[in-house]
């Protein structure tokens, strides 16, 4: 079995030297002792990613105590794991949060992220992403290329990150490493291609090596090629078609930095088979920060370089029982020292500065400089995606990755008093920590609604909300904002008399009451002429029709788009009031509505599936059969291999709509929906949901 081949040569000699004779000339001997001892082309950081159960956490675990970062190898299985440490992940056998762990190994760091695999916790696993220059799909050799893997990949070629591919469990009775590398050529890309060899594949697979065959080395070195900057070497390899190890070697990280080249490794992280050289592999030829520019700000791109003002972004939040708020920032470039305050204005002193050693445990830190990943504590003003500099220095904004929306949506109520006392200082902590749990009150139906990926995920926050914080809520189904209005014109009136001794009351109103402009809202005109009602009550008839519309009539909705015109009425010289009209104007107002054709009106929403394309025909026909939905446009992506499907479909037929999907595509299935119109509820409908109503018609009080 042959070794791994020599490093790629390090930082560029002249620059260094004229870096160096600068800092000496201006007596920067501080500046020049950071810059030496933190060697930029030594730092690899590595997110995880895949499908669940494909065994990326367990090949986290054996790099971590490869590295030394713990002294023992984690599993999931006996619940040791040093990322999988929440007792939901314990339950489930599965990540279900991000984790970072740092190790330092013959003079290379390590930051390694161990991302959620299920799609329900993708935040965590684009903030994993974004954070590092290299995303390593976890592939299981029994499962084979899965349409979750696929997407994330996807994921890491928008963030401009560069790509590998780690095949493990091929010791499976299934497993087929040619058949493996076929489908990942076909359904990710030919630009995937094997620089590790398995001896066989099944329960015989007992070796790896580095030889994969002149075939494979041509493909790989087309590859490379097509990325490598120096044209001398690109024309001379097109008339030889030949190339050298060292200048392949050299050029091999910034090809997969550019996403020319996807690395095709294996190794089985439970018994150990093959880490060591994956790890090594990887230290040769990781793409390092300074490899390209990786990350975005509104001035530009910003390189890794130790010597420049602090820039660093937060990519995770957590709460911590022990020490509070605990971040996870990216150090762009600059270095963040333990004593710094962050921040605007006068910033805030980090509390503590650590490297990450998994989900509980960390090491102190005196410094992180460019191109590492900080954890540090107790700064409150600073939450994901906030890009910072030491208090008094300004940074330009760091662009973060674009994350999904939350779509499922539950109402939510403490179960006691206690409860209700506590639940708003924990909801926002939640938030604070996923980015993709939100928390609304809506003023249209009254009620406090969270927002999620999915049931799992917002089941996992009830847990956590429970366990941490010891708040217990209620859960159901959200309401739908319906609204009401009119479809033709008629008359309403209403005569308000009340005598019980003394001064009684006495109002009554004519008025009549036609559909408006859509999105008009209530349009009140005032039409009394003769005096027949004075001037100083009419406004009082006014507020009374917009308290009734506000309320609803038909269901607890808003009356909407309708014109009122008030036109005659009577009053009383002693019973009359602004009590008296506001209640005559109100009830002669129900009755105009109720002989005006008043029908319902639910929010449609316009929705975008992604789904596995031997799956559309099923999505497609539940869209238009059971949910009520239009489909607008359908077409294809990645090659026909996935469906994308536009429709509009009513809200009230969404709220259960992940679940239904994930039924419909195995899990694969994503979706994305925004407001788009209100339409008519059908007849049908309307009539179950009014009897659903608290007030179950139209003139009730």
């Amino acid at each position: 079995m042959r070794r791994p081949p020599n490093p790629p040569p390090g930082p560029n000699p002249l620059r260094t030297a004229v870096r160096n004779a600068l800092i000496l000339e201006f007596g920067l001997v501080l500046k020049l002792r950071i810059s030496m001892s933190h060697d930029i082309s030594k730092l690899r950081n590595i997110a995880f990613v895949g499908h669940p159960s494909s065994g990326k956490t367990t090949l986290v675990d054996a790099f971590a105590f490869a590295l030394g970062a713990s002294d023992r190898k984690g599993s999931v299985g006996d619940k040791t794991s040093i990322c999988d440490t929440e007792p939901e992940e314990h339950e489930r056998q599965h990540t279900l949060q991000l984790a970072a762990v740092h190790g330092e190994k013959d003079g290379y760091a390590w930051n390694l992220i161990d991302t959620p695999g299920y799609p329900d916790f993708l935040a965590d696993c684009l903030s994993g992403m974004f954070a590092t220059e290299l995303t390593v799909g976890v592939v299981s050799g029994s499962s084979g290329v899965t349409f979750n893997l696929r997407m994330k990949m996807r994921h890491a070629a928008a963030l401009g990150r560069g790509r590998a591919i780690v095949v493990t469990h091929l010791d499976a009775e299934n497993a087929d490493y040619d058949a493996l590398i076929a489908d990942l050529r076909g359904l990710v890309g030919e630009v995937c291609v094997p620089v590790m060899m398995p001896d066989a594949s099944g329960p015989g697979f007992s070796s790896v090596g580095f030889d994969c065959g002149a075939d494979w080395k041509k493909r790989l070195s087309d590859r490379v090629m097509d990325a490598c900057e120096d044209e001398a070497v690109v024309m001379e390899y097109l008339e030889t078609e030949t190339i050298t190890d060292e200048v392949l070697h050299a050029a091999m990280p910034n090809a997969i930095a550019q996403g020319a080249l996807i690395p095709v490794l294996v190794c089985n992280p439970e018994s150990g088979l093959g880490v060591e050289e994956v790890l090594g592999w990887l230290r040769e030829f990781a793409p390092c920060p300074a490899t390209k520019a990786f990350f975005e700000t509104t001035d530009g791109p910003v390189t890794a370089d130790s010597d420049s003002d602090l820039q660093a972004i937060v990519f995770n939040v957590k709460s911590d029982p022990h020490v509070g708020k605990v971040c996870l920032a990216r150090i762009v470039s600059g270095t963040l020292e333990a004593g710094d305050h962050i921040g605007e204005g006068k910033g805030e002193k980090l509390g503590g500065l650590f490297h990450a050693l998994g989900s509980k445990n960390r090491a102190n830190a005196a410094s992180v400089g460019a191109g590492g990943i900080a954890a540090f504590s107790k700064v409150e003003e600073i939450g994901w995606g906030d890009t910072f500099s030491t208090a008094g220095h300004s940074a330009a904004a760091i662009v973060p990755p674009t994350l999904p929306v939350p779509m499922v949506a539950r109402a939510v109520e403490p179960k006691s008093r206690a409860d209700e006392q506590k639940i708003g200082q924990a909801l926002a902590k939640l938030t604070a920590e996923d980015p993709t749990f939100t928390v609304e009150h809506n003023a249209l139906t009254h009620e406090l609604v969270v927002h999620g990926m999915s049931e799992l995920h917002l089941s996992i926050v009830e847990l956590r909300l429970k366990r941490r914080y010891g708040v217990e809520i209620e859960v159901s189904l959200p309401k739908i904002a319906y609204r009401e209005t009119v479809t033709k014109a008629s008359e309403g009136h209403h005569r308000h008399k009340k005598q019980s001794g003394g001064r009684g009351q006495f109002g009554e109103c004519y008025i009549r009451v036609k559909p408006g402009a859509e999105d008009s809202g209530v349009v009140f005109h005032d039409k009394v002429v003769g005096g027949s009602i004075p001037k100083n009550f009419i406004p009082a008839v006014e507020k009374g029709v917009r308290e009734v519309a506000s309320e609803g009539i038909l269901t607890d909705s808003n009356v909407v788009d309708f014109e009122v015109e008030l036109y005659d009425g009577k009053f009383h010289a002693v019973d009359s009031d602004e009590a008296s009209f506001k209640k005559a104007g109100a009830w002669a107002f129900r009755d105009g509505f109720a002989k005006a054709g008043p029908v319902l009106l639910e929010p449609v929403m316009e929705v975008e599936i992604h789904l596995p394309s031997d799956s559309a025909g099923a999505v497609f026909s539940d869209i238009t059969s059971h949910r009520r939905g239009t489909v607008v446009d359908q077409s294809s992506e990645d090659d026909g291999h996935v469906t994308v499907v536009k429709a509009h479909v009513p809200l009230a037929t969404m709220l259960t709509y992940q679940r239904d999907l994930k039924s419909q595509t195995a899990g694969e299935g994503t979706y994305s929906m925004t407001p788009h119109h209100y339409a008519r509820v059908p007849a049908a409908e309307q009539a179950k949901i009014i009897a659903a109503s608290s007030k179950k018609g139209p003139v009730d009080d």
